[in-house]
């Protein structure tokens, strides 16, 4: 490669998502939630300018991840094979952030809305399972 990073999101031990395929993050939490492996509720609301996120009690443990990404992202190519062209991916991650650890018991965390147009929210076990998610649905819903 040419030596930039590029994270990597595993979600239930099973689906690995790099790079520009990180666009399968609002299915692969989909997936985790309808398989029922989630230790704890989770819950993310907006509150103005900062989302609000919940964590239920429940059984382990994990960090929980915020997630901002775009519905729609078109980037424009310079140059190269595919020079003058428009490339567009859907929900394309813009930023991770670990914002707390999850012992077990329920917790409220308020933090500053990241960067994208949406959020999600994993509770990421120590083996890296996805044990719990949501997302915040922005997009023509109230």
């Amino acid at each position: 490669g040419d030596g930039s990073y590029t994270p990597e999101i595993v979600v239930d031990g099973a689906a690995s998502m790099v790079g520009s395929d990180r666009g399968e993050v609002g299915s692969a939490i989909e997936n985790a939630k309808r398989q029922g492996r989630n230790a704890a509720a989770v819950n993310v609301t907006k509150n103005g300018e900062q989302v609000s996120i919940e964590v239920g009690a429940g059984s382990g443990s994990g960090r929980i991840l915020l997630i901002g990404f775009d519905h729609e992202h078109t980037t424009a190519i310079g140059r190269g094979e595919n020079g003058g062209r428009t490339l567009t991916e859907a929900n394309v991650v813009r930023s991770i952030r670990s914002i707390g650890q999850w012992s077990g018991a329920a917790l409220r965390l308020n933090e500053h809305f990241p960067e994208g147009q949406d959020v999600a929210i994993l509770l990421e076990a120590p083996d890296g399972r996805i044990i719990g998610a949501a997302r915040l649905g922005l997009a023509g819903s109230t």
